[in-house]
């Protein structure tokens, strides 16, 4: 009892590490390497929470059954806790280990009947080669986690392999985490910068994107592909949100005191923004302090931040457009439920991903893609605004194509607020 686990009948935390232990040191005496696997159930969390424990309990137990069946003499399957195993093979090449996950992988997937019914299982697994990746137990297990924390990320129902970059790689990401905080918090070092939306008729600015940047004082002006998805693993996404909203409202206040002819801006919602139970009432309050008209405020989402919780996400969109928020779908077209997005949600104007726009002077293909998802949008009477517009030839197809609006360096880099007022304004 105190060295198996109750239910799988595997070796418990206890005896792996107790057996890692043992196997380690003869691995270092030897000189010969050995791999730990490191292997989480994909999504066990939904089993219990929809089929009940008891389920759960012997899908671990099935799951324990698939392991053992895979494994060759010598090789140690232990289960740590929850949907957590380990695995322990001596005497083993990288191929070896590779070898292993793969084929754990594909009889984990088998289906799996039980008491009527039917469901298939995924891992995700993180391969450790010792004493390579470590030689104390703690240290092992260390690397084994982090690259399955890793194979996660890259999507589930894989393994990855700990690597001496893999673990730069997540310091530097923890280390930038900690930076972007004390930005965020403590420091003033997120700003703006505005992308003109343009007309193609007129060829003059309608409206503006506010882009959020960030000054680091060391490495100098970071993308925002490099901090956006820090902040939104860690939540740091919902503070910066409410800054850019303030920013935006604070400059429209500003132009309105100084009686310039204010363009609307659009800002930027994650998924997670989306989801704050008390984003529509936060989002209005912010508006009505500084007493800004809703209508120079749009709300820019992805196709893909309304694939989860639809409904809610409806609602939510349908609130501020009743309200007089303007709502654009942002990179239209790059996500897997187009047609249902347009028919369902509450939205006025599709911007076209710059991957659509890219090769349309020179690839008929793309450029009859273009042209349906354009005619697809002005059938449910939505504006279309074409991203990466970067040369002429390119802005000759878009207006060929009666395409509204268009975006991208041809006219304009993103601008600061007071070229913006010197220039648009």
């Amino acid at each position: 009892m105190a060295h198996y686990d109750e239910l799988t009948g595997l070796p418990n935390r206890r005896l792996a590490y107790i057996k890692m232990k043992e196997l380690l040191s003869g691995s270092i005496r030897s000189g010969d390497s050995m791999a730990v696997l490191l292997i989480d159930l994909d999504r066990f969390k939904e089993v219990n929470d929809s089929l009940g424990h008891d389920v759960g309990d012997e899908v671990l137990k099935i799951a324990a059954g698939r392991f053992r069946g895979v494994l060759n003499n010598g090789a140690v399957a232990a289960r740590l806790g929850g949907d957590e195993f380990l695995i322990m093979i001596p005497v083993v090449s990288m191929e070896e280990a590779v070898q292993t996950a793969d084929s754990l992988l594909e009889r984990l997937q088998e289906k799996i009947t039980w008491n009527g019914y039917e469901f298939y299982l995924t891992a995700s697994i993180g391969i450790a080669l010792c004493p390579v990746s470590g030689d104390t137990v703690s240290s092992v297990l260390k690397s084994a986690d982090l690259a399955m924390y890793e194979a996660k990320r890259d999507g589930k129902n894989r393994w990855h392999i700990h690597m001496e970059a893999l673990q730069e790689k997540l310091y530097s990401t923890f280390r930038l985490e900690n930076d972007l905080r004390r930005a965020v918090y403590e420091r003033d070092q997120l700003f703006l910068e505005f992308q003109p939306q343009v007309n193609v008729e007129t060829n003059r600015v309608d409206s503006l994107e506010a882009l959020i940047r960030w000054q680091h004082p060391t490495l100098g002006v970071i993308p925002p592909s490099e901090f956006i998805p820090i902040a939104e693993d860690s939540g740091l996404i919902v503070k910066i949100g409410a800054l850019v909203l303030q920013t935006v409202c604070a400059q429209l206040n500003e132009w309105k005191k100084q009686n310039k002819s204010i363009l609307p801006i659009g800002v930027n919602v994650s998924q997670i923004e989306l989801a704050q139970p008390d984003f529509v009432d936060k989002f209005l309050s912010v508006i009505a302090d500084y007493n800004i008209d809703t209508s120079l405020v749009c709300i820019e989402v992805t196709e893909t931040s309304l694939m989860k919780n639809e409904r809610e996400v409806r609602d939510k969109l349908t609130q501020l457009r009743q309200r007089g928020i303007h709502v654009m779908l942002d990179d239209f077209g790059n996500g897997y439920n187009s047609l249902g997005v347009l028919r369902q949600l509450p939205i006025d104007t599709v911007k076209i991903d710059r991957t659509f726009v890219r090769d349309i002077h020179s690839s008929v293909a793309d450029r009859s893609l273009f042209s349906a998802l354009v005619h697809l949008a002005h059938s449910f009477s939505l504006t279309v605004l074409a991203e990466g517009v970067e040369h002429q030839q390119q802005l000759a197809v878009v207006s060929e194509e009666r395409c509204d609006q268009y975006q991208g360096h041809l006219f304009s880099r993103p601008i600061t607020a007071n070229k913006v007022a010197v220039d648009y304004l």
